[in-house]
């Protein structure tokens, strides 16, 4: 929730709903990319600091890991 004192929002209830949807959606992008417990609860604190933005972070790094893995077939040599 840093960012919201930063912004001076932390009053709003709509941010506020907003963040916890945020944090719900980082936890269940985790749970399905079956994240360990420690990077997950890393993905939720930093989502929590930067709110939106560091959900769109963690969409943008999900998404890289797919693409660069997708042609890849194990037996590079």
């Amino acid at each position: 929730m840093g960012i919201l004192w930063l912004l001076g929002a932390h009053r709003s209830g709509f941010m506020f709903l907003l963040l916890a949807v945020t944090l719900g959606m980082t936890a269940w992008e985790a749970r399905e990319q079956r994240f360990d417990r420690r990077l997950t609860l890393w993905w939720v604190s930093v989502v929590g600091m930067t709110h939106v933005l560091g959900y769109l972070v963690l969409r943008l790094w999900v998404a890289r890991g797919r693409t660069g893995t997708a042609g890849s077939t194990g037996d590079e040599r």
